[in-house]
């Protein structure tokens, strides 16, 4: 059913775009379980990753990443506690894959390169293979109007490593806005899809100016450097062989 979905985004995505896919593990409990004695757990990435591959040519599998969610719900899976053998992990992470459009990337001026360009200190967080990033708390405007909030640091990781700014930002599930919000606050043009007409207002209210947080603007343009690339990644080699000079 969603397949059609990830072919529309692959045809309006720019060639070496990227398409971000943020996806749960889904436990099956025992008691719907009627073919065999335990649970099972419906692994969505794996479904979405092997339907976009077989089916999408221009699309290919550029990195995967895994929210480790710091502060998950108080609901807690004891399996057969406290015996062994069937004790089920406590599914606190999600996976996030990102997907590459082919072909090569478009020129880009050098102003917008230094405007999207990361500090050291971004790169070396953003592009680790765990995120630890929790969920998101009642400072969020959709709490209690949305039941899957996707927390706005994954969203901004996203858009910093994978766009420029002024690019557009496409959500086609939209839900309570935090990726236009997002889009927004780090300089980039968006379009966003919703069909659930109830979640319009919470939507209207993230992309208000009121509720913008207008720092991570400031930041690019304030980043200046007086070293080359080449030097910047000499450093970075040496702090990821110190990581307490972090």
């Amino acid at each position: 059913m969603i397949l059609p979905i990830w072919k529309e985004c692959c045809r309006v995505l720019a060639p070496n775009g990227k398409l971000v896919i943020n996806t749960p593990l889904m436990p099956v409990p025992k008691d719907f379980c009627n073919t065999h004695h335990n649970r099972h757990i419906f692994n969505i990435n794996s479904d979405i990753e092997h339907s976009i591959l077989d089916n999408v040519p221009d699309l290919y599998l550029l990195n995967l990443y895994i929210w480790n969610r710091t502060n998950p719900t108080n609901q807690v899976i004891f399996g057969s506690y406290p015996y062994p053998t069937n004790f089920y992990g406590q599914n606190a992470i999600e996976f996030i894959n990102v997907f590459v459009k082919d072909g090569k990337p478009a020129k880009v001026s050098k102003k917008t390169k230094e405007l999207s360009r990361l500090s050291k200190r971004q790169w070396l967080s953003y592009t680790k293979d765990i995120w630890d990033i929790p969920i998101p708390n009642k400072k969020d405007l959709a709490i209690g109007y949305h039941s899957a909030i996707m927390p706005e640091e994954i969203v901004r990781r996203c858009i910093r490593l994978y766009s420029f700014v002024n690019d557009i930002i496409l959500d086609p599930f939209a839900g309570s806005g935090t990726t236009l919000k997002v889009a927004i606050e780090e300089n980039r043009n968006f379009v966003g899809y919703e069909i659930m007409k109830e979640y319009k207002t919470i939507i209207d209210k993230k992309i208000n100016s009121e509720h913008i947080n207008m720092f991570s603007k400031i930041e690019q343009k304030n980043i200046k450097t007086k070293k080359t690339i080449s030097e910047e990644k000499e450093e970075i080699i040496q702090t990821l062989k110190n990581p307490e000079s972090l």
